[in-house]
């Protein structure tokens, strides 16, 4: 996702003013997430003409499950990928067809694994003992199966989001492939998985290759790329590979144009249609250094505040109307509001002067973030919207305190006692 790929600052205003006339935000909304879904679309399409036809685009709940969002991609044509049961039927639940599911993770039930070969997804397995299982219940039923596979190539610049590196968790060496699939010969393709923030191109294309060679020459039908591709959020990182130049690449891997793709981005896709929008509900000094304390800390933008090395936003100063804040910068924190002093969105961040009462815009928050929400000091989760030229629409209620109760309460006829 290239800077020119994001919602602009510009949207804000309108959006807001769009906000209040739905009651979507007021004097009691402490923070809210919205979504271009024009922009979205956009994407969407723009993958589907960068890559081979006959492609399966698994876009990856764990970027972001809102179901709303997860059913206007699969509108488009795309299908889902999912890491957890939880996010098969979340899938289901957003109108996916079960040849275009995909199910991957290491730690799959025999419950879990019987569900999936009867209704048909694709299973991409991720260890022999899963193989074997799979065995015992009649595989493949209707699934396809899979093998995950790792070429062990190295690390991208995050070790974390990395999974082509020699210690990696997931799948089983891609030397190991072809004992394998000869022992199991329901596998009908591999699964191969870089990694995303932090893989350049090279490291991609380097495991995609691979792992295609091997798979062509054992004469399997299907081949998924899975991993994305990283984001641009600041001027200060590097220019992502395009859509274009990616499909470039799965156009000339091995076996190609027989062999079937599939891939499963998600952060390429969702994060710069959509931004995050909190009150700044004080501004105090701290050491002699302005502080805006916000509403949306380490419960929505947790890998920023404990790896604040690797991640990075670009934030915003807007008065309470949506409009930027103008006039001289100065080195400012921005803190959250959760009880720990770690919980920093940026320190001696160069912005506007900022009054209680005015926002903070928080850019490319689509991806990896209310996936990843945070239950410390219980805040509920903010409302999710959608927004086009027209009109903004709901995509998530949010939680309100009574919800939050709920949440953490047994419900009535289950109380002990």
């Amino acid at each position: 996702m290239s800077l020119a790929a994001r919602a602009p600052v510009a949207d804000v205003a309108s959006v807001l003013r769009m906000a209040r006339e739905a009651g979507a935000w007021g004097p009691d909304v402490r923070a809210a997430l919205f979504h271009d879904l024009d922009r979205l679309e956009a994407r969407a399409d723009e993958l589907l003409e960068a890559c081979p036809p006959a492609t399966l685009h698994a876009v990856a709940i764990k970027a972001n499950p809102v179901v709303a969002l997860l059913r206007l991609l699969v509108d488009r044509g795309l299908g889902l990928e999912a890491a957890s049961w939880e996010e098969v039927e979340l899938g289901l639940a957003a109108g996916c067809p079960a040849d275009r599911l995909v199910f991957d993770g290491p730690a799959k039930t025999e419950g879990e694994l019987r569900r999936s070969l009867e209704l048909g997804v694709w299973i991409n397995a991720d260890n022999e003992a899963e193989l074997q299982r799979m065995v015992e219940l009649g595989a493949p039923g209707r699934a396809r199966v899979g093998l995950r596979v790792n070429p062990q190539l190295g690390e991208g610049a995050i070790a974390a989001t990395s999974t082509v590196g020699r210690t990696s968790k997931f799948g089983v060496p891609l030397d190991r492939a072809a004992e394998l699939v000869a022992a199991y010969p329901f596998i009908t393709g591999l699964h191969v998985h870089t990694g995303s923030q932090g893989c350049g191109l090279e490291l991609i294309a380097a495991a995609n290759r691979a792992t295609a060679e091997v798979a062509h020459a054992l004469g399997l039908a299907w081949l998924d790329v899975g991993g994305g591709l990283p984001v641009r959020y600041t001027a200060a990182d590097p220019e992502p590979p395009t859509f274009g130049a990616w499909g470039e690449v799965l156009q000339a891997l091995p076996g190609q144009p027989t062999m079937r793709l599939v891939t499963e981005l998600g952060r390429s896709l969702h994060a710069g249609p959509g931004w995050a929008l909190s009150r700044i509900e004080t501004v105090k000094e701290v050491d002699g250094v302005p502080s805006l304390v916000v509403h949306l800390g380490a419960d929505f933008l947790l890998r920023r505040v404990y790896r604040p090395q690797d991640w990075d936003y670009e934030l915003v100063v807007l008065d309470p109307d949506g409009h930027p804040r103008g006039g001289p910068t100065a080195p400012t924190h921005v803190a959250g509001p959760l009880c720990f002093s770690g919980d920093l969105l940026a320190k001696h961040r160069q912005l506007p002067h900022a009054r209680p009462g005015d926002l903070l815009m928080i850019r490319d928050t689509g991806a990896y973030t209310l996936s990843m929400w945070s239950r410390h000091c219980s805040r509920g989760l903010p409302a999710t919207w959608g927004y086009r030229v027209d009109g903004l629409e709901p995509l998530h209620a949010g939680e309100d305190p009574a919800a939050v109760t709920r949440f953490w309460s047994l419900p009535a006829d289950e109380q002990l006692g």
